[in-house]
């Protein structure tokens, strides 16, 4: 168990909330992969590198107007960090109010993030962890 892991997931998207990229590549590993559902509208299913956290973090926003994230809580899982939130905003172009639980698992090594992956729903993250009850 980890409290620096999680903090550095904390730090992360706290810096996320104040546009802080520098501060979130700080974090991450040079060779960081992304994941995300294939069901995810406008986003590629694998991302690497810093230009692949730099991509992640423009497409999702950019599809909503009013957008913001809430960590709803933090598990610290070993390498693992499990960020289960609660995402909002409005649909640009459609007007549409949405609001999304998002699940992101992050692996941490040598205090970076080495992986992040992107889950709709938060069974399916700790299936991947195999910490599904």
């Amino acid at each position: 168990m980890s409290r620096e892991n999680v903090e550095i997931v904390k730090r992360a998207f706290a810096a996320f909330e104040r546009s802080d990229f520098d501060a979130i590549l700080r974090m991450c590993d040079e060779d960081i992969v992304i994941r995300q559902p294939p069901e995810l509208p406008g986003a590629p299913e694998t991302q690497h590198g810093h230009a692949g956290v730099l991509e992640a973090f423009e497409l999702w926003p950019q599809q909503w107007d009013d957008y913001g994230i809430e960590i709803l809580y933090l598990r610290d899982v070993g390498d693992h960090v499990v960020a289960h939130t609660r995402q909002w905003g409005t649909g640009k172009g459609s007007g549409i109010k949405l609001e999304l639980p998002i699940t992101f698992v992050c692996t941490i090594r040598n205090g970076k993030a080495v992986e992040w992956r992107f889950f709709l729903r938060e069974d399916e993250a700790l299936e991947a962890l195999e910490l599904r009850e």
